[in-house]
């Protein structure tokens, strides 16, 4: 069974047992949901981040040329990295530019980061006391073959190691600030690259992806831990987010964003990230 599942069904057990209605998380981050779009739009979470940790962006035309190599083509919205192109140079960019014109969906043009490493901070709000978090994960993302890489669960030279352990307390509150300056997220996995983690701390880094949709806890990607460790990990996190959900601010409209993402390119990302779920 992949952890996936293992996950969603253990959410909705916890739900189930503290009485709360699991469809319920999908208000969790509703206030950053783009109902018109119908997605998480990247553009739209992109305004969010401080101009000093944002790379440019910007609506992919065809016909805008970067000054610098590589740049990303990106779904405006999308799971797991499906259908993001890495151009190295002017000729890929045009192939694949190509490649994208019959997408039913926007696409987006990212320069990429020149810094060495890239970082995953994974938190989730605590269900008791919002102004922390309740768990915090920091994992490093490494390639064995490429330096800027389109890194993801699909990727077979993508691999995660959990470097928590590393960050003291007031070294996690850093990350969290900077989650927060971002934006007020109940859950989130936040992708940025950096040159160390003293540069991380030192919130030198640039921001590559925010995901708001299904942020797993990428540090359960690590090797290292045995499927008891990881069961134990996913009862403990499910719990909190069910608590979480339990305590959401209901006093906002509630958004349509299960059942809009549902109706978003049916048979385009999305049915390509529920496949990938079984």
């Amino acid at each position: 069974m992949k952890i996936t599942v293992f996950m969603a069904a253990t959410y909705i057990l916890d739900c189930c047992l503290i009485r709360t209605k699991p469809c319920k998380y999908f208000q969790l981050n509703s206030p950053y949901f783009n109902e018109d779009k119908g997605i998480f739009s990247k553009m739209d979470i992109d305004q969010l981040i401080p101009a000093e940790w944002r790379l440019e962006q910007r609506y992919e035309d065809g016909f805008w040329m970067p000054q610098n190599y590589p740049v990303f083509l990106k779904p405006e919205w999308g799971e797991n990295a499906g259908g993001i192109y890495r151009a190295d140079n002017p000729d890929q960019l045009v192939e694949y530019r190509n490649q994208i014109k019959t997408a039913k969906v926007n696409y987006l043009i990212q320069c990429g980061a020149t810094e060495l490493r890239e970082f995953e901070i994974f938190a989730l709000r605590d269900s008791q006391d919002s102004s922390t978090y309740s768990i915090m994960s920091i994992t490093e993302v490494l390639n064995k073959h490429e330096q800027n890489p389109v890194n993801s669960i699909n990727n077979e030279d993508t691999c995660y190691q959990d470097i928590t352990e590393r960050f003291t307390v007031s070294q996690k509150q850093i990350l969290w600030k900077v989650l927060e300056r971002i934006g007020s997220f109940g859950i989130a996995r936040l992708s940025v690259r950096a040159d160390s983690i003293d540069d991380l701390l030192a919130k030198k880094f640039h921001v590559i992806e925010l995901n708001l949709f299904t942020p797993m806890p990428i540090h359960m990607m690590d090797s290292k831990y045995s499927r008891w460790e990881l069961a134990d990990m996913i009862w403990e996190y499910m719990m909190k987010l069910a608590k979480l959900t339990r305590v959401r601010d209901t006093t906002r409209p509630e958004k349509a964003v299960y059942t809009k993402l549902m109706l978003y390119n049916r048979s385009g990302v999305l049915a390509k990230f529920i496949r990938g779920l079984v």
